[in-house]
């Protein structure tokens, strides 16, 4: 009988996806891809007129909210910025796609 180790590899315990700030931003701008969506599945691309509601100011919350914790994420990482940068190039390019979604479709 072998103890083989399963095929896959799981992040480690330490891994920033992991931490706090690492994950909030990516969990931050998901919920707001979702809430576009939901959006544009009620209202479809161009509604006739398109105020703002609760929807598009915690929209906006959310999005801006992320950028402390991004600043916080590196200034704590910045010791180990190899480590850090694949979660940092994730929540980054998530906002930027979220907000390109956010101005261009809403």
């Amino acid at each position: 009988m072998s103890s083989e180790q399963p095929s896959y590899s799981a992040p480690p315990n330490d891994a920033p996806i992991r931490q706090w700030d690492g994950a909030m931003p990516v969990i931050m701008s998901t919920i707001v891809q979702l809430m576009i969506a939901v959006q544009l599945w009620k209202y479809g691309l161009h509604p006739a007129h398109h105020d703002e509601d609760t929807a598009d100011h915690i929209a906006m919350l959310l999005m801006f909210g992320q950028i402390p914790i991004m600043f916080w994420f590196t200034a704590t990482g910045r010791h180990h910025a190899q480590k850090i940068l694949p979660t940092l190039a994730l929540q980054l390019s998530l906002w930027a796609i979220t907000f390109a979604l956010a101005v261009t479709l809403t």
